[in-house]
């Protein structure tokens, strides 16, 4: 089987992708933590999509001009780590869509931006750990969120 490569990453565009972002982010995640959390996601959205903010931006890959799957960097993910940042977060393709290195393609482009940022970015993941450390990223511990373990991780490595 080949890995199709038929899409395209850049930027999330208002309107209809930023809603889609919104509505797999909550389903995903947000819907498990706080409110407050939720309202973070939900500001970090709407200034990703202001041309001169750098961070929180996010990201989506397209295939045939539908929104396939999204990532973005944004200052703060973890509750408990505020001090750390920024982050790797909301890395999501939709299930029809996985296997095909979509999700790997838009690490990989996180990755470089923050590469031109010239700054570490952190991430934690519940189990996508060796995607992670495929691609560079370095665990800096274990620990627990949302009643989950979690890996805590960094790029590049310290």
């Amino acid at each position: 089987m080949s890995i199709a490569t038929d899409y395209d990453i850049s930027p999330l565009r208002e309107g209809r992708e930023a809603e889609l972002a919104g509505q797999w982010i909550y389903q995903e995640w947000a819907r498990f933590e706080s409110d407050a959390v939720w309202a973070e996601n939900q500001q970090d959205i709407a200034r990703a999509l202001l041309p001169s903010v750098t961070v929180p931006k996010f990201f989506g890959a397209r295939a045939n001009g539908e929104l396939v799957g999204i990532a973005s960097i944004v200052p703060h993910d973890l509750p408990t780590r505020p001090t750390l940042g920024p982050w790797l977060a909301n890395v999501l393709v939709l299930p029809a869509w996985r296997g095909r290195g979509i999700g790997g393609a838009l690490v990989q482009y996180v990755m470089d931006y923050a590469n031109a940022l010239d700054t570490p970015c952190y991430l934690y993941t519940f189990d996508q750990v060796a995607l992670y450390e495929r691609l560079g990223w370095q665990t800096v511990e274990q620990d627990r969120y949302v009643d989950r373990p979690i890996t805590l991780m960094r790029y590049p490595p310290a």
